[in-house]
C-alpha cells in the first residue's frame, strides 16, 4: 500500500485517469504545464517596460503575452469542463486566479488600453507561482489561525498611529507648519517611525515632539514584536500538527502497528520523526552507538552485514538490537533508493516501551526472528 503511493507520487508526469475526461484534468492540473509560461510571460512583461525593448519589439511582445493569455484560457476551460461540479469549481479561489492569469490583458486592449499598460498586467501571473507552492497555504492557514490576535494587533497599531499622529501635529504644527499642517501630514512621520523605517523627510524639531516620536519608535518595536511573536508561535504549532499529520499517515500504514489501538498510535506518530535519504546513503554504521531505530515507510534499505545485503522494505524496521540491548550498531545499513524513514530516537523508545508493553513485545518477537546480525 505504501509502494504503491509512492509509486503514485512518482507517475505524476502522466495522467493515470480512467476516462479521457479524467486524463486531461490531470494534465491541465499539471504544475509543469503552467509554470514555464508564467516564468515567460512575467519576462517578458518586466523586458517590455525598457523603453528601447518596447519601442522596436512591441508586436512581439504584445503577442508574446496574449499567447501566453490564450494558453491560461485554454487550460481555465479545460479545468472547468472536467469538473464534476462547474459552477463550484468556477468559484473556487483557483480557478479565479487562472481566471485573472487569462483575461486582464484581451480586456485591457479591448476597452482601449495602450499594449505597454496591457502587458502590465502580466504581474498578475504570479498569482499562480504563489498557488501552487504549498508554503502559501501554509501561512493562510496560519493567518487564518490567528486571525483574532493579529487583528488585536493591528487594532492597537491603528490606535496608537492616530494618536502619535495628533500629538505630532500639537507639538510641530507651529515650529513646522508644512512638514506638519494637517493629522493627516503628521501620518506618514507616523507610519515610519512606527516602523522604526526613518526615512528623515520629516523630522520633530520641538521638544515635545522628540518626546512622541521616541515614544513611538518604542511603541513600535512592542508592537512588531508581539506580531512576529503570535505567528512565531503559530508556525510552529503548524508545522507540528502537520509532522504529526505526515508521521500518522505513514503509522497507520504500516503492517507493525495494524494491533495497536488509536490512542497508541497517535502517542508512535507524535513521536516519530520522517527522514528521506537519497540512494546509496549511509543510514547507519557498524560501531556506532544505538541511539535510534527506523521504521521503513517507503522505498527499500540493505543491511550491510560482511559481503552480505539482506534487504528490508516498507513496513519494516531496523535498529532496534542496538536499543534493546544498549549496544553499538551491528550492521551498515543504507538506501537501496529514495527511502522515506521515520526515526524514533532512544529516549522516546524507553518511555513508549514502558508505557506500551505491547509494542515492546511485537518489536522483540520480530527481532528474535531475523537472523543475527540483521540490525
Amino acid at each position: 500500500m505504501l509502494m504503491q503511493k509512492g509509486t503514485k507520487g512518482a507517475s505524476l508526469d502522466m495522467p493515470t485517469g480512467s476516462t479521457f475526461k479524467e486524463r486531461l484534468a490531470e494534465l491541465a492540473a499539471h504544475p509543469r504545464l503552467e509554470r514555464p509560461l508564467v516564468l515567460v510571460g512575467i519576462a517578458v512583461m518586466v523586458v517590455g517596460t525598457l523603453p528601447e525593448m518596447s519601442a522596436t519589439y512591441a508586436l512581439v511582445l504584445t503577442g508574446s503575452c496574449l499567447s501566453i493569455a490564450a494558453a491560461f484560457a485554454i487550460l481555465y476551460a479545460v479545468r472547468i469542463w472536467s469538473s464534476e461540479h462547474r459552477a463550484m469549481a468556477a468559484r473556487s479561489p483557483a480557478a479565479i486566479v487562472d481566471l485573472l492569469a487569462a483575461a486582464p490583458i484581451p480586456l485591457a486592449l479591448a476597452v482601449g488600453a495602450s499594449a505597454a499598460d496591457a502587458r502590465l498586467l502580466g504581474i498578475l501571473w504570479a498569482l499562480k507561482l504563489i498557488r501552487q507552492n504549498p508554503a502559501f497555504a501554509l501561512v493562510l492557514r496560519v493567518l487564518r489561525s490567528e486571525r483574532q490576535p493579529l487583528l488585536s494587533v493591528a487594532t492597537a497599531f491603528l490606535v496608537i498611529t492616530l494618536f502619535a499622529s495628533t500629538l505630532a501635529y500639537l507639538a510641530e504644527r507651529q515650529a513646522q507648519p508644512e512638514a506638519f499642517s494637517s493629522i493627516p501630514a503628521a501620518l506618514w512621520w507616523t507610519v515610519t517611525t512606527i516602523t522604526t523605517t526613518g526615512y528623515g523627510d520629516k523630522t520633530p524639531i520641538s521638544f515635545f515632539g522628540r518626546v512622541v516620536g521616541g515614544s513611538v519608535m518604542i511603541a513600535g518595536i512592542g508592537l512588531f514584536a508581539l506580531w512576529a511573536g503570535i505567528l512565531a508561535s503559530s508556525f510552529s504549532a503548524e508545522l507540528k500538527r502537520r509532522d504529526f499529520l505526515e508521521s500518522w499517515d505513514v503509522v497507520v500504514r504500516l503492517p507493525l502497528f495494524r494491533g495497536l489501538g488509536s490512542a497508541a498510535l497517535a502517542e508512535i506518530a507524535r513521536l516519530l520523526k520522517v527522514e528521506n535519504f537519497a540512494p546509496d546513503t549511509p543510514i547507519v554504521r557498524a560501531g556506532q552507538p544505538g541511539d535510534s531505530m527506523y521504521f521503513i515507510a517507503e522505498g527499500e534499505v540493505a543491511v550491510v552485514v560482511g559481503d552480505q545485503r539482506i534487504p528490508l522494505k516498507a513496513g519494516q524496521f531496523f535498529g532496534e538490537a542496538a536499543l534493546i540491548a544498549s549496544a553499538p550498531r551491528n550492521a551498515t545499513v543504507v538506501a537501496a533508493g529514495r527511502a522515506r524513514l521515520l526515526r524514533l530516537d532512544v529516549v522516546e523508545f524507553r518511555d513508549l516501551a514502558s508505557r506500551l508493553p505491547e509494542l515492546l513485545a511485537i518489536i522483540h518477537s520480530e527481532d528474535s526472528r531475523r537472523k543475527p546480525g540483521e540490525d
